[in-house]
């Protein structure tokens, strides 16, 4: 590494991939010896990536920057640099953070991000150190189907590919099949498959060999491959947020977030969960990804418990109904 450069890590990866629970296991490990800060580009008026990473470390240096002019690629020479300029000076922090981790949207293009940031290293104390791409191995071969360009972009920039949610593909025979196809694209780049993002922070953070160059060299500068979209909507996603300010039967929105699966790749939030007649409501952070729905309760302790109650869903514009999916949450309200 440059001296005096502080290593930008991209982590990229599509919709539902595991890249904020990546983020999330890595400024909360205790072992890890960088000061970490943080910066995350999230879908929907209102988003939810940062508040999840901020949510498990007290650690004073780690900042969590969220960019808030949708997706990161629209924003390259605005608010993307003055970010992480910021945070490679220190600027409002104790000292500068000794390495910087960038989460794209699920629809932005890695080649672009880690042009950009190569870009500010000319004259700025940054370097791209490397481009991380996750993989959701179960929903892979659809998100590339629908969205091949964008897919293909986040793999072929990829220095490390995780195939995350092994335990969702069991079979070895397509584990094999998926990471050679994967290989087809990006055939210089190193895997590792992963369960629930549980990756090696070392390898991460470029302290082990990743892509065939030596720990704390400089990565090679990726081409700009044409024009940057004025919006999300040009690669074919928008995001909707819509507030839930009331309790939910749980059951009801199981099975109304299940009718969505075919048209809404990506769904996600917190929302109030009441059980019974006057029992007591508990928040939810909910993550839909496909046909799979995830929840976990979030105890009173989290500060995600106090986030607005909300959901925002994520897929092609024609899905995105608004009064049709205002009209669903309606349905699934509490009335005891």
């Amino acid at each position: 590494m440059t001296s005096g450069k502080v290593p930008v890590t991209v982590i990229s990866g599509f919709l539902g991939s595991g890249k904020t629970t990546l983020l999330r296991r890595l400024v909360s490990d205790p072992n890890l010896p960088q000061k970490l800060a943080v910066i995350v580009n999230d879908l929907g008026e209102l988003g939810l990536d940062h508040e999840l990473i901020a949510s498990v470390s007290d650690t004073p240096t780690l900042r969590v920057t969220e960019l808030t002019s949708g997706c990161v690629c629209c924003t390259l020479r605005s608010e993307l640099g003055e970010s992480l300029l910021a945070l490679a000076r220190g600027d409002g922090l104790p000292r500068p953070p000794e390495h910087i981790l960038i989460e794209p949207s699920g629809i932005a293009r890695a080649s672009e991000v880690s042009f950009a940031v190569n870009a500010l290293s000319f004259d700025g104390p940054v370097q791209c150190d490397a481009v991380v791409t996750l993989i959701d191995l179960h929903n892979a071969e659809r998100a590339h189907h629908e969205h091949p360009e964008l897919f293909e972009d986040q793999v072929r920039s990829a220095d490390l590919l995780v195939l995350n949610k092994v335990d969702l593909v069991p079979e070895r025979t397509t584990q094999q099949r998926l990471a050679a196809w994967l290989t087809t694209m990006a055939p210089r780049a190193q895997q590792i498959f992963a369960h629930h993002a549980d990756v090696d922070a070392l390898l991460l953070l470029g302290q082990l060999d990743l892509g065939g160059h030596p720990p704390g060299q400089p990565q090679k500068s990726l081409p700009h491959k044409g024009p940057v979209p004025e919006h999300p909507e040009a690669h074919g996603i928008a995001a909707l947020t819509i507030a839930v300010p009331f309790a939910i039967d749980w059951p009801r929105l199981e099975d109304f977030l299940e009718s969505l699966a075919d048209r809404i790749f990506r769904i996600k939030g917190i929302v109030e969960r009441q059980d019974g007649p006057g029992g007591q409501t508990t928040p939810l952070l909910v993550q839909v990804v496909g046909d799979r729905i995830d929840w976990d309760e979030l105890p009173a302790s989290s500060p995600l418990s106090r986030a607005p109650r909300r959901l925002i869903f994520i897929g092609e514009p024609a899905a995105l109904d608004e009064a049709k999916l205002r009209s669903g949450l309606t349905q699934v309200a509490v009335h005891w």
